[in-house]
């Protein structure tokens, strides 16, 4: 574990939570609006990760890796479909499937949001401030970058130089497992400072992106890489069938 001094914390941080079935543990990253590492954690339970956000780092938006829930309206979410309008592509969350093995991470990802929610509600679209909002690493990588990620690519390097090139070393994030999760918490602290939109339905979960305005045509691996954010407002696509 990475942690500086709680008395020397600023008082805007962003955690990023990503998410994996109880055998495999979690992984937790938490970044100061400076962007600099403040806390970087692993093989964490749901308590665990409860006890450090509501009583140790006590951040302004908790950003999870997991879908926060089950579609109503098909084999997916709207989240996902409109993801994929952009060339980017979601796991597939369909209806409750009921105790099936596979998606016990997910019931991790829900178990976490529960465990947060009287003091981070559920982000449906709205104000980012002190919700836990869903994000989708991969998405958060590829618009900060302009481009999907090519086949040669491996998710660590490309995930790892979005990193780079918004101001965090990944160089001392050990896995992709805490990449992602510090990705999720760089997602969170560009919505706290105004750059942010959302895709899907409230009733079945928004993910939010780190960009204000989405893509208008699906992106490419070969799309160059622009050279600062977007200024414009925020903007939230959701509901899209």
């Amino acid at each position: 574990m990475v942690e500086s001094s709680p008395s020397a914390r600023p008082t805007t941080v962003a955690v990023g939570i990503d998410v994996a079935e109880e055998r495999k543990e979690i992984d937790l990253v938490a970044l100061d609006t400076n962007r600099a590492l403040l806390t970087s954690a692993g093989r964490l339970t749901v308590e665990d990760v409860a006890r450090m956000v509501l009583t140790g780092i006590r951040p302004s938006i908790v950003c999870i890796d997991s879908p926060s829930g089950w579609s109503h309206s098909g084999k997916s979410r709207a989240a996902e479909r409109e993801l994929r309008q952009f060339g980017i592509n979601a796991f597939s969350t369909g209806p409750d499937p009921g105790p099936h093995p596979f998606y016990r991470w997910m019931r991790v990802g829900f178990s976490i949001y529960e465990a947060l929610a009287s003091t981070f509600p559920l982000f449906r679209g709205d104000a980012p401030l002190r919700t836990a909002a869903e994000v989708f690493p991969e998405a958060t990588a590829v618009l900060l970058a302009g481009r999907l990620r090519n086949g040669d690519e491996s998710k660590r390097a490309f995930r790892g130089r979005v990193l780079e090139e918004n101001g965090i070393d990944s160089s001392v994030l050990p896995t992709v497992d805490r990449i992602d999760a510090a990705l999720a918490a760089l997602t969170g602290l560009l919505a706290l400072e105004g750059t942010y939109a959302g895709v899907g339905n409230p009733a079945e979960g928004v993910i939010i992106l780190p960009v204000a305005e989405l893509p208008r045509a699906r992106l490419e691996p070969s799309r160059a890489v622009p050279s600062e954010r977007s200024k414009w407002a925020p903007r939230l696509m959701v509901g899209s069938e």
